[in-house]
């Protein structure tokens, strides 16, 4: 359990600067255009912004959580959105981190 708890940690803490980076672009959007950080949405940011992963990445929400979750999420605004989720997972990797690497290592036999 030690290893997956490793990687989980370090992967929250890693992404860290590409959410602050998408928080920044998104706030220079935002500056340079006529939307609102409320208005600029999930669905619209990514729409305009990244196409070829928003073919993608819409139609596998829609596949993975229940319709109504899904539109609730493609509707935050993004800025708000990055900015929690940025602050939420380097939290929870930075507290998972020490957990983790007091955690005995099993041997195999």
């Amino acid at each position: 359990m030690r290893r997956p708890l490793l990687v989980l940690a370090y992967c929250c803490i890693w992404s860290t600067p590409f959410q602050v980076g998408i928080v920044l672009w998104a706030m220079g959007v935002v500056i340079s255009t006529d939307v609102t950080i409320l208005s600029l949405t999930n669905d619209i940011f990514v729409n305009e912004y990244l196409p070829k992963f928003y073919m993608f990445i819409k139609p596998l929400t829609y596949f993975i959580f229940p319709d109504a979750f899904a539109d609730f999420i493609w509707s935050l605004p993004t800025v708000i959105h990055q900015i929690l989720k940025a602050i939420v997972s380097t939290w929870l990797g930075l507290w998972m981190l020490p957990i983790a690497k007091r955690m005995p290592e099993k041997k195999l036999a």
